[in-house]
Parts: structure tokens; sequence; C-alpha cells
């Protein structure tokens, strides 16, 4: 009779690779982070179901808040677009406020050799005239002697005290040399005296001396004095005052400056005495205005086209939000602007708007309301800080646009904040159905393991009972 074990399968040990743990058996099951399980029981399939339902079932919170985020990128992104066409209608307005300020405006003087103009924000245009009856005169001085620049008996510079009209002002230089007591002087009272070195002799025999003129036109007495108190400059000129006349108003002003601002935004320089009144005439280009008008217009008009796309069957991703009303709200605002005064409407200007929110420009009709009432078409418009059109526009795309507390700047910073939160919520969730799909792939591996080694156990059993059933029969027929 031959030993049974001769017959009967040979048995080996295999790991099982999983995370933590190891069993033994015929079979192998392995877990990876790809998420697929391989299992070698006749259930490794069945394992991989349950797996894959349980992590489906965990990630479904995770396509909600995905399909969220993506929701809230494009609102994001759609916001981005308008906000740059409001930027773009906001620096429209600002065209216009430029065409309409100093800049835009120009000055004709019939008599340049005596009056020269400039202009600024806040002038009109109209013919105004000045007659410069004097155009005045700056005390002046100059050193009696030849200047001593020898030091005190210290060795040390000189303190000095310069006069002007009687008050006096301490200074101490460097040096007393001529030049640096000038510069000393300009450089802390240069706001009332301009100081000069002056050579009054030769090359070979320089002679050098200071002369002082005050900044402002007028009588006045000007000095320096040594330390002892003594003067040491002669009166020169003793200065007087400019005086003129404005509009033959009969009237003479007196100045202590040849620069005078005889109107709102427009100052004069009087050169020399004049014959008679000079006339300065102020006009303004109408071609700033109407290229200024003609850019606001194609820019409100993409603003306005921004927003409808958002309504409608192909509505963008705004639709239904709150904030295209407040933004449609603030569009009517600009495009309907009204007031009492002579111009009244945009409509007057050449800004028609149309039954489809559309702005049309036309160009004459600036042309004339322009031409026929000018002071007219200024006051509509206003300026951005001092009223009419230009400050209820500024206003309003202010508040829009404002870096701080502007409501399409606010919103998009909210909008982004909540993309933020959701990506930090999204990784976070993934992290632990990751770690769920870990934790299951670790169990079923152990769970098909076991199973495995049943089979096994079970496979050798039923060979060895066949085996000894085979031996048996072999015994019995022989």
């Amino acid at each position: 009779m031959g030993t049974i074990s001769s017959s009967l399968p040979t048995t080996t040990t295999n790991s099982i690779s999983n995370t933590g743990s190891s069993s033994s058996g015929s079979g192998s099951s392995t877990s990876n982070p790809t998420g697929i399980f391989t299992g070698t029981s006749a259930y490794s399939q069945d394992f991989q179901n349950v797996i894959n339902r349980a992590v489906a079932i965990a990630s479904l919170p995770i396509t909600l808040l995905t399909n969220q985020q993506t929701t809230l990128t494009n609102q994001s992104n759609e916001l981005s677009t308008i906000d740059t066409k409001f930027t773009a209608l906001q620096t429209a307005i600002q065209g216009i406020a430029e065409a309409m300020s100093g800049s835009s405006y120009q000055t004709t003087i019939s008599d340049p050799t005596s009056v020269s103009a400039s202009v600024s924000d806040g002038v009109q245009e109209g013919v105004y005239s000045i007659n410069v009856e004097n155009v005045g005169s700056y005390a002046t001085s100059l050193t009696t002697n030849t200047w001593d620049s020898t030091a005190g008996p210290s060795g040390n510079p000189s303190t000095y005290s310069l006069m002007v009209g009687g008050q006096s002002y301490s200074f101490t230089p460097s040096d007393n040399s001529a030049a640096t007591v000038a510069s000393t002087i300009n450089s802390q009272y240069g706001n009332m005296v301009n100081a000069t070195a002056v050579n009054v002799g030769s090359t070979d025999s320089p002679n050098y001396k200071i002369s002082l003129q005050s900044t402002s036109l007028g009588a006045t007495t000007l000095d320096i004095q040594n330390s002892s108190g003594t003067g040491l400059q002669t009166p020169g000129q003793g200065g007087e005052e400019a005086q003129y006349e404005v509009d033959n108003s009969g009237v003479t002003v007196q100045s202590t400056s040849r620069t005078a601002t005889i109107a709102t935004g427009l100052s004069i320089d009087m050169l020399a005495n004049s014959d008679g009144p000079v006339d300065v005439t102020v006009t303004r280009s109408t071609s700033a205005l109407n290229s200024a008008l003609s850019t606001f217009a194609d820019a409100y008009n993409a603003a306005a086209t921004e927003l409808g796309n958002q309504h409608g069957q192909s509505a963008g991703s705004l639709q239904g939000q709150s904030i295209l009303n407040s933004l449609s709200q603030a569009l009517a605002s600009i495009s309907t602007y009204s007031t009492s005064d002579s111009i009244g409407y945009l409509k007057n200007l050449g800004l028609d708007l149309g039954k489809d929110g559309q702005l049309t420009y036309t160009a004459m009709t600036l042309l004339g309301a322009d031409f026929s009432d000018s002071t007219g078409v200024a006051t509509f418009l206003g300026s951005a800080t001092g009223g009419g059109f230009l400050k209820a526009a500024t206003d309003t795309l202010n508040n829009l646009e404002d870096p701080s507390t502007g409501l399409i700047k606010t919103s998009e910073t909210d909008l982004q904040s909540q993309i933020s939160n959701l990506g930090t919520t999204i990784t976070d969730k993934q992290n632990k159905v990751s770690d769920l799909q870990l934790q299951l792939q670790n169990r079923m591996a152990r769970a098909d393991a076991s199973i495995a080694s049943m089979e096994q156990q079970y496979s050798y059993l039923n060979s060895m009972f066949a085996a000894m059933q085979t031996a048996d029969q072999m015994y019995a027929n022989g």
C-alpha cells in the first residue's frame, strides 16, 4: 500500500498584499491607489462592486460641490467681463470731463505784448478785457561797498540779519563769501527775497556785491546788516504795486503780483503797461467734446449689450442674479439724466436712447447746440465734482467700480472667496473619500484572503478524499 501523501496536491503559502496585515493561503489579494481591487477568491468582483458603490455614494456631495464651483466660476468670469465694460464706460465719462476741462479751451489776446493768459478748470467761454495801467516794479538794493568775505575775529562765519520791510530775519551762512550769503538767503527766505552775488568789477579786479530784489511788487525796504547792526545795502528802486482794471469796471485793482485771476479758471500775466483795454477771448474746442461723446456712446452700448446677454432663452451665467438689476438701473440713470436748464437732456447733445437700450450719437446735433448755446452745454455737463451730468455719472460709476466699496468689485471679491472656500471643502471631502476607499480595499483584501484560504482548504480536502477513495478502490481490486 503506497502512502496517501504521495498522491495529494502540494500546498503553497503566499502573502496577502494589504496595508497593515497579511494572510496565508494559496491565493493573493492586493489593494492599490487606483481604486481597482484585485483578489483571487470567487467573490473578488463582488468585493470590487461594494467598494465602487460605497465610493460613488461618498462622492455624491463632491459632485454637487464641484458643479456649484463651476457655476460660481462661470459667474465670476462673466462679472469680470461686465467689469471691463463698465470700467471702459467710466473711462469714457472721464474723457468727457477732460474735454470740458481747461485744457480744451484756448485764448486769443488782442495785445500779447501787454498781457498773456492761461486757462484752467472752470473757465467759461467769453470775451474778457483788462487795462494794465501800471505793470508795477520790485524793490531792490545793492551792497554799498565791496562785499567783505573775511571771517570774524573767532574765525567762524558771521551771523547776519536780513531786513525786509522793517522785519529782521537772522541767518548764519557756512562762510562769509558773497555767493554763500546769497545762497543762504535764497534757501531760507526765498519766498520774500531773491538774492544774487554779482561782480561789478572786472575779471582781473573783481568787485563782488549782493543784489536783493523783493518777490512781491510794491514799496519795501531791503537790507543786510552785519553782526554789529550796520546796514550793508544801498536802496535802489523802491517798488510799486501793479494796477489794472477789468472789463471797464471803473475800479482800479492794486496787486503785489503781475499775475491776476480775473475770472474762474482764467489768469492773466501783466507784461507791460497797455495803451487801453486788452481783449482776452476764451473759446472751447468742440472737436474734443465730439470725440468724447462718441466714445461714451460706444462704451455705454457695449455695457448695455453685455447686460442684455444675461437675459432671455440663451442667457448667460448671471441670469437671475440681483446684481443685473442694479447694473441696469445704473445705466438707465446715466442715459436718462435730465435737468431744467436750456439743454435739459442728453438727446439735445446728440445722444438719443433707443427702445433697444442703445445710444445713437449724432455729431451735428452737438455742433448745433455748442454753437448756439455753448454756456448751456457747459452747464448741463458740469464737472465730475461740481455738478451736472458728469458728477451724476461719475458718482453712479464710482458706486460700482470703487475698489473698496463698489458693487461690482465687492461682488467679484465675494465670488472669488466662495470659489476658494468650495475648493478647500472639495479637497477635504476628496481626501476623506480616498481614505474611505483605502480602508475598504484593505478590508476587502483581508476578506478575500480569508475566503481564498478556505477555498484552498476545501480544494485540498476534496483532493485528499478523492485520492483516498481512489486508493481504497485500488486496494479493494488488488
